[in-house]
């Protein structure tokens, strides 16, 4: 499934300035709505999973995934292309939510933060694999078999979707209420997540297009160094954050992560180019199953889904504002100055962590201990 994803991420921007004739400053909008549609879908996927159970959420939406994987290929226009993008945010949007409330759901209480990390790694090769390999398979603008093999992958993880036994944790509660699309609890963390997600933005959008700006071949590697970078901390972040808590992940995933992307701004190379994937992967790596993590261990694990919900909804609120923001200034400034404005912007949720997020998340983790409440 990630990997169908991550097939067009980068290389649906090539296919529409090259095919569709688009702008850099329209370029950011193919991410921007996606991000937009997933943040609409899942406050209310959030409810459904914990109103009603995880499996029958999880696989409609898989299939729907799958059906506007193969709706790529009649994207004649830019305007039917924000289209489909808008509606394949929507089954985004339900299935990582779902996915990782599922893996909470089956992953033990005392080793959640190492889980968490290990069920990323899945993405991590996506990510790894999926976009040079997209990349490959686009060549000399091939887009038909771009579109094809990609709804091929996402064909396949519906069938070993089907095969997956999922726990049957529900509410029952139906009625409907904002307080069950969103924890507030979480929504500190989810602060950090808003503006933490604005570099992924630009990475996604416009790093095969600056890697051609720069004269760099194979720029499409950048995302195999990145999913290193991923890969050489996921396996231990979990266990420290299991043991010793979040504050040290968060400050030097965010710091390996700001150093990386002001660099950026001054690469003109290969190998500082790819040097900067995996400082970036890095960051990435420890952030996302650290604030993850954290999210779900301030709530009790029937309001898994609405946590996951707030969580993943930040994120994607951060995509689509940065993605489109920094494509104005790609625009009008240039990418090199876009990642730069990438970089310093983290240091605000760098601050407000430390400031405002800590206490706060050690406060409803001692409280659900105290009333013996099962995170």
């Amino acid at each position: 499934m990630a990997s169908a994803f991550y097939f067009l991420l980068p290389t649906l921007p090539t296919y529409a300035e090259v095919a569709l004739g688009a702008k850099k400053n329209q370029i950011g909008y193919i991410v921007g709505v996606y991000a937009a549609s997933a943040l609409l879908i899942r406050p209310f996927c959030g409810y459904v999973l914990d109103a009603y159970g995880r499996r029958a959420v999880y696989l409609i939406a898989l299939a729907l995934f799958t059906v506007l994987m193969w709706l790529y290929h009649y994207s004649s226009t830019f305007f039917v292309l924000l289209v489909i993008r808008v509606f394949h945010g929507f089954t985004w949007g339900i299935i990582t939510t779902g996915g990782s409330t599922i893996a909470a759901d089956l992953i033990p209480e005392k080793r959640r933060a190492e889980g968490i990390g290990y069920f990323g790694l899945a993405m991590t090769f996506a990510i790894a694999l999926a976009p040079f390999s997209g990349d490959q398979i686009m060549g000399q603008n091939n887009f038909f078999n771009l579109f094809t093999i990609s709804f091929g992958f996402a064909v396949a993880a519906l069938i070993l979707a089907l095969m997956v036994k999922v726990p049957n944790i529900r509410t029952g509660e139906t009625k409907i209420g904002i307080s069950k699309m969103f924890d507030k609890r979480v929504n500190r963390i989810a602060v950090v997540m808003f503006t933490g997600a604005f570099p992924y933005a630009a990475i996604f959008s416009f790093i095969l297009l600056y890697s051609e700006e720069l004269s760099i071949e194979q720029g499409s590697l950048f995302f195999i160094f990145m999913a290193i970078g991923v890969a050489i901390v996921r396996l231990i972040v979990g266990r420290i954050m299991d043991r010793k808590g979040p504050s040290m992940l968060v400050f030097i995933g965010l710091a390996v992560t700001i150093v990386g992307l002001i660099w950026f701004s001054y690469v003109d190379s290969f190998w500082p180019f790819m040097i900067v994937g995996i400082l970036v992967g890095m960051g990435n790596g420890i952030i996302m199953p650290t604030i993850q993590t954290m999210a779900i261990n301030m709530v009790p694990l029937e309001r898994r889904g609405a946590a996951n919900a707030t969580f993943f909804s930040a994120v994607d609120l951060g995509i689509a504002a940065g993605s489109i923001s920094l494509g104005y200034i790609a625009e009008y400034y240039g990418m090199a100055n876009m990642f730069f404005v990438s970089g310093v912007i983290l240091l605000f949720p760098l601050a407000y962590f430390f400031f405002f997020v800590r206490k706060h998340y050690e406060k409803h983790v001692a409280i659900l201990k105290e009333n013996n409440v099962d995170a």
